[in-house]
């Protein structure tokens, strides 16, 4: 059985990084052109590193090139190295300094967290090292068999390849094109009373819980590169909150429920056209944490000029 499965890898290892390479290429589509995720500086490098490889692969199996792992390897290799960096940067303290990417959204900010632990950059990172490690078992096997054992003829499984991920991440792009119930505006309550109180006025008045200083800190560490250093918004990422007539208007527990769940691109109340992240991007802050970013953003202290962390 061993012998058997060690052949089959020797025969179809390049095929499986194929697959591996196509499925990463169009998944990172989907993510930012149907999910609407904007890709960070460290997303694009790993792009620029991945879409390569859809090609390149494609070609190497249709020439039956032995030197194909020679031009696979170093791609692929770079890209695990810089997947793994961006994960890290996500899931731990180790790079906090370079969290603040000045392209897209910030590299810590997190879209997806499956499980607790699969983020893009951990999908990405699989797809390289499935890449990566098929072909050195392809290189492993030696010449011979990398370019005689080959299925004949060889763009057959290199087109079937190609056409089944794309034909599934049409089916995929389609459905999730459908209208889908968004989330509604925080401009009403749940009973769909408006916020307001009987003189007129806005309800919402902060419960003064949070700790405003460091929630200064980590508005400048999650939120200031989409939303500005001092709340005045950042061009084509997120909306202005220094006098935000939307955070005047609602109580700390409903602009605390409205982080939490994220807002839809398609939501009504979306000013930016841009998927607001479910916690900012950060599901490991606590409520408590989340209150101090509330907090900080009903303080003075996000009215002083020059401010930085």
């Amino acid at each position: 059985m061993a012998e058997r499965l060690s052949e089959w890898l020797d025969r179809n290892s390049l095929y499986i990084a194929l697959l591996a390479a196509w499925i990463a290429m169009l998944g990172s589509l989907y993510f930012s052109e149907v999910a609407h995720y904007t890709p960070c500086l460290l997303c694009w490098y790993q792009r620029i590193l991945m879409y390569p490889l859809t090609v390149i692969l494609a070609v190497g199996l249709l020439r039956s090139s032995a030197d194909l792992p020679y031009f696979v390897l170093p791609l692929s290799g770079l890209g695990a190295c810089v997947s793994t960096y961006h994960y890290l940067v996500q899931k731990t303290n180790l790079f906090s300094g370079a969290t603040t990417c000045q392209v897209g959204a910030p590299c810590s900010m997190i879209w997806i967290n499956w499980f607790g632990f699969v983020t893009i950059p951990f999908l990405a990172l699989v797809a390289f090292v499935t890449i990566t490690i098929m072909t050195i078992i392809a290189l492993q096997a030696g010449e011979p068999a990398f370019a005689e054992s080959r299925p004949t003829p060889t763009w057959r499984p290199v087109v079937a390849i190609v056409l089944v991920v794309m034909v599934a991440f049409t089916i995929l792009w389609q459905l999730n094109r459908k209208p889908v119930q968004a989330q509604a505006p925080f401009n009403t309550l749940e009973t769909g009373a408006p916020m307001l109180q009987t003189d007129g006025t806005p309800v919402g008045v902060a419960d003064s819980s949070g700790d405003a200083s460091e929630g200064q800190r980590l508005y400048h560490e999650v939120c200031a590169v989409c939303h500005g250093q001092q709340g005045e918004g950042a061009a084509g990422l997120g909306t202005a909150l220094r006098d935000s007539a939307f955070v005047a208007e609602h109580s700390d527990a409903e602009l605390l429920a409205m982080i939490r769940a994220g807002r839809a691109a398609n939501d009504p109340a979306n000013q930016s056209g841009l998927v607001m992240p479910a916690s900012g991007g950060r599901p490991d802050l606590s409520d408590t944490e989340l209150l101090a970013v509330i907090a900080y953003l009903r303080s003075p202290a996000l009215y002083q000029s020059g401010e930085t962390q």
